[in-house]
């Protein structure tokens, strides 16, 4: 069961699920399933590259410097500075997709993560909330609103998310990474927040 808790938290690790997010945004039966393949390709190399690739590669830099202990981040403190770092590679890039035609639904993703990532790094400084929960719950409510806004099929996809979001946080008080309090109030301040700045 450990091992299964473990595989499942790094599959649904925050910094995967910009590159899930964007998958479900072109697959969602919506008008942005016609945007062109060329620009679908672009939006997911820059968010691998600049939301996954290039967070993991500064981590052994935050603990040469001291400034984390391990990657794993379990103390509170040691979370901002790796939070803060992904703000500005999601500035990079936003930057690097703003001018490609058709991609303004990620460019939104993009202001909203930035938004998020802001908030998060606040709370972080007073009390522990669950970034797993916080980011798979930014993702159900970005799903929310291409339904409720731009009339996507996303039923079926939005209740598989929310099951796989029980699992997670099921996962995540399992290995005792958090307490109850800390997974609800990741999730809820993730899908509120999104919903509130887009809707």
């Amino acid at each position: 069961m450990r091992r299964f808790a473990e595989f499942f938290s790094y599959a649904m690790h925050p910094l995967l699920l910009p590159l899930y997010g964007l998958f479900f945004i072109f697959n969602s039966n919506s008008v942005f399933s016609f945007i062109p393949p060329v620009a679908q390709n672009y939006c997911y190399v820059v968010t691998f590259i600049c939301l996954c690739f290039l967070p993991v590669v500064t981590l052994p830099l935050f603990k040469r410097l001291r400034l984390i202990r391990n990657y794993h981040l379990s103390d509170r403190k040691e979370r901002i500075y790796p939070v803060i770092v992904s703000i500005f590679y999601a500035f990079g890039g936003f930057y690097l997709i703003r001018h490609i035609p058709y991609t303004n639904i990620v460019q939104q993703m993009y202001l909203v993560l930035i938004i998020v990532l802001c908030g998060f790094s606040i709370v972080t400084l007073r009390w522990k909330m669950s970034m797993h929960m916080t980011a798979i719950g930014a993702v159900c409510g970005f799903l929310l609103i291409i339904g409720f806004r731009y009339f996507g099929d996303v039923r079926a996809v939005f209740m598989g998310l929310l099951c796989l979001s029980g699992i997670l946080g099921s996962c995540r008080l399992y290995l005792k990474k958090h307490n109850p309090a800390q997974v609800y109030a990741g999730f809820v301040f993730g899908l509120s927040f999104v919903f509130a700045i887009l809707y």
